[in-house]
């Protein structure tokens, strides 16, 4: 029997901090089962699950909180302080909540009317063969980086076509049950190993015509909302960049707390000395706690960006000027993120190149989420200058 969870609201953010904690130190007790079978023990994503922690971007309609980007962060942070892989689930897949927002009502009550606790997730890159046929369209393709398919019921799937209500072929999400896919055990990986973010196929799978989401319009036009509210007034841009800056602030937070525990404990071979007298690991951990201050304090920012003109009841839609700026406070923090973990890994010694050394996990973990296009430093640079100069900036950022 499906169990509709949701979030009280008499619960307070600490409430929500402290259940956030509790699950991320939960997966961090399972690191190993995850790394060895390449996905999160089932068991650790129920407990995500079951605190309804997974609702906080969706609409009050289907059980949601419509909580604020500030408590998505910091939750976020929490889950992800635990572990990198369900927090990138949860980010991910929370941002997918909030956008589904902007999609058809029938759609929604697909997704939702049965099992109001099923997790969406998508591939979004327009990769897919589509075939416009009566009421809908055939479906066929292969896509990567289905970040959470383990655990979700649908799946969308990019492609570019005509939609509905539309007049020329733009970039479309096609919504599809999982079990009209294929998934693919292709998750060999250097980090993010428990996220399982496997590929999937179709072949020639028909898609109704409501399940075809135009996504990418929303990003320009912000519209139409079909369950309007505070929450939906950020950009999406803006929402989907904090879901890939979430996950390497939480990290980036454990990886300082773990490498200031192993230093206290530490003694130096061949001199004997406790590393925690040693002049350069406290300026190593100095400074890299620092990095993280400052990296937190920005993120904290890029989630409060806007939030106060959508509570004004304004519309919020990014200029050229703002996109490039944001992006680069996503550069920022996800470069930077890997840079303090890099000092860190060094600074830890040769016993941190064991698998068994959480600082090594951790290492490769920051590495991961940080190659996402989305924290991309030198494109994100590169387009803030070029706006600086009067050109146009990155258009999909």
């Amino acid at each position: 029997m499906n169990v509709h969870r949701m979030i009280k609201p008499e619960v307070t953010r600490e409430d929500l901090l402290d259940q956030a904690r509790e699950v991320g130190e939960f997966a961090w007790d399972h690191r190993e089962q995850a790394e060895r079978d390449r996905r999160m023990p089932d068991e650790v994503v129920e407990k995500l699950r079951e605190t309804g922690l997974m609702k906080l971007c969706r609409h009050r309609k289907w059980g949601g909180a419509e909580a604020d980007p500030m408590t998505f962060l910091d939750v976020g942070r929490e889950i992800a302080r635990g572990s990198a892989a369900l927090g990138w689930i949860h980010s991910v897949l929370g941002f997918h909540d909030w956008y589904m927002a902007f999609a058809p009502d029938q759609l929604q009550q697909d997704v939702w009317g049965k099992d109001p606790d099923a997790f969406v997730c998508d591939s979004f890159a327009p990769v897919g063969q589509i075939e416009r046929v009566a009421d809908g369209y055939v479906l066929s393709g292969h896509w990567r980086f289905a970040s959470g398919i383990e655990w979700s019921s649908w799946i969308g799937l990019g492609g570019i076509t005509v939609a509905p209500g539309g007049d020329h072929p733009e970039h479309v999400l096609f919504f599809l049950p999982k079990e009209d896919v294929t998934v693919h055990d292709d998750w060999n990986t250097l980090g993010l190993r428990g996220t399982a973010s496997r590929a999937v196929s179709a072949e020639r799978v028909f898609v109704p015509e409501h399940r075809a989401f135009p996504l990418a319009r929303v990003a320009i036009e912000r519209g139409p909302v079909v369950n309007d509210g505070l929450l939906w007034r950020m950009p999406l841009m803006t929402m989907q960049g904090l879901a890939i800056i979430t996950p390497s602030v939480g990290v980036a937070q454990r990886v300082v707390e773990e490498f200031h525990t192993w230093t206290k404990a530490r003694v130096r071979p061949y001199i004997g000395t406790p590393a925690k007298e040693i002049p350069a690991a406290q300026l190593v951990l100095a400074g890299s706690a620092t990095q993280w201050d400052a990296v937190w304090a920005l993120a904290q920012k890029y989630a409060q960006y806007g939030w106060d003109r959508a509570a004004r009841g304004e519309t919020f839609i990014l200029t050229e000027e703002e996109r490039a700026q944001l992006f680069s406070w996503r550069g920022y923090i996800g470069r930077t993120s890997i840079d303090l973990s890099n000092e860190l890994y060094i600074g830890a010694g040769a016993m941190a190149l064991f698998d068994s050394h959480p600082l090594q996990q951790l290492f490769r973990d920051i590495h991961s989420t940080g190659v996402h296009i989305g924290v991309d430093r030198a494109d994100a640079y590169t387009s803030r200058g070029r706006v600086a100069m009067g050109l146009p900036g990155n258009p999909h950022h």
